[in-house]
């Protein structure tokens, strides 16, 4: 950091501002002990011609417009002090794990790695993670602690958070890519809380390009006993929430968009824009590719997604990816989804059960 100011302060002069930083290191394990790099951006604050001494007792009265900008000008000052406080923090912490690396060597980290992606964990998810082990000083020497440091990280740094009641109708929509199981987990959905909880539930489906997702849910409602809605536009979808509003949940199943046609995505925001619901959980299949993952979130998420469901859990035996998932979504996980059975195969995740999945399969 102080080599890059120096650099900026040469080039800019004193008068620079910084308007970012950010810690650059190599990929893969050889990074973690190659010398700290830190990315500056800077910008030169253009000099006023006005003397402040001469002004300080002479500002003209003060209005709304005025106070705005004072206000906006004190915010901008308070938000650079808390940027220079994170570098310092940021600095500080590195040079504590800079040293902590050099003292373990490459063997006790590299073993700690390749066991971690040995789950079908990327190396990035396994590095965040012995980050976060050296950062609580685990002994990666121990085969104990490492195991209980693991299990403690994963813990730290998963969500899990499940559909609230939070009022009377609750409007859950399920979004997500074609085949990864949204019909049958909103029927999973519905009778858990119907049948297993007791509220009120209403389905209604608008997914009507596929004619067997539509006999498909009709089934499961007719089985669960409660009342279904097939909207093909968004005035059938409008009445069918008139119908449900006595209902405490609307549980809505969209038609499989690819994450590649955003016009296709795009085509929910209809729905979702008529009547803003109180939850979107996004489905993504345990057999997913971690590289399609980041392009399934880029898509869906701008959507008002705030939940994961992790689906088709039993169709794998490896389950480190879920914590690429859980990190690329930055969502908390809601339910998981292990197979076809009504509603037996919908697990409530806690974090004990989580941590496990990812680890043990």
């Amino acid at each position: 950091m102080s080599e890059a100011l120096e650099l900026i302060k040469k080039e800019l002069g004193p008068d620079a501002l910084i308007i970012e930083s950010r810690k650059v290191k190599k990929r893969g394990i050889t990074g973690w002990f190659s010398p700290p790099q830190v990315e500056v951006t800077a910008v030169l604050e253009s000099k006023k011609p006005t003397t402040i001494e001469k002004q300080e007792y002479s500002y003209p009265p003060v209005n709304n417009q005025s106070e705005s900008v004072f206000e906006n000008a004190a915010k901008e000052i308070a938000e650079l002090k808390g940027m220079l406080e994170e570098i310092k923090k940021e600095a500080a912490f590195s040079s504590v794990v800079d040293a902590k690396k050099q003292s373990l060597g490459v063997e006790p980290l590299a073993t700690v790695r390749e066991r971690l992606v040995s789950t079908g964990m990327s190396g990035e998810a396994a590095d965040i993670i012995l980050m976060d082990l050296i950062q609580h000083g685990v002994d990666l020497k121990s085969a104990q602690s490492i195991d209980r440091g693991i299990r403690a990280a994963i813990a730290r740094l998963i969500r899990i958070e499940k559909p609230n009641f939070i009022k009377k109708p609750t409007l859950i929509f399920l979004v997500g890519t074609t085949g990864v199981g949204k019909t049958t987990t909103v029927a999973k959905l519905a009778a858990k809380y119907h049948l297993m909880e007791d509220y009120k539930v209403g389905l209604i489906t608008i997914d009507t390009y596929r004619i067997a997702a539509v006999e498909q849910i009709k089934t499961y409602a007719e089985i669960i006993n409660i009342p279904v809605e097939v909207a093909f536009n968004k005035e059938d979808y409008l009445r069918a929430l008139k119908r449900f509003e006595d209902m405490d949940f609307i549980f809505v199943d969209t038609a499989g968009r690819s994450q590649n046609n955003l016009i296709q995505v795009g085509e929910l925001r209809e729905y979702l824009d008529a009547k803003k619901p109180d939850e979107v959980h996004l489905v993504i299949s345990a057999t997913a590719k971690l590289e399609d993952c980041e392009s399934i979130v880029s898509a869906f998420v701008p959507l008002g997604v705030t939940h994961l469901i992790y689906s088709k859990a039993d169709e794998t035996l490896k389950h480190g990816s879920l914590f690429d998932i859980i990190k690329i979504t930055d969502l908390p996980l809601s339910f998981i989804s292990t197979g076809q059975r009504v509603p037996e195969d919908l697990k409530i995740p806690t974090v004990e059960n989580v941590v496990g999945l990812i680890l043990e399969g």
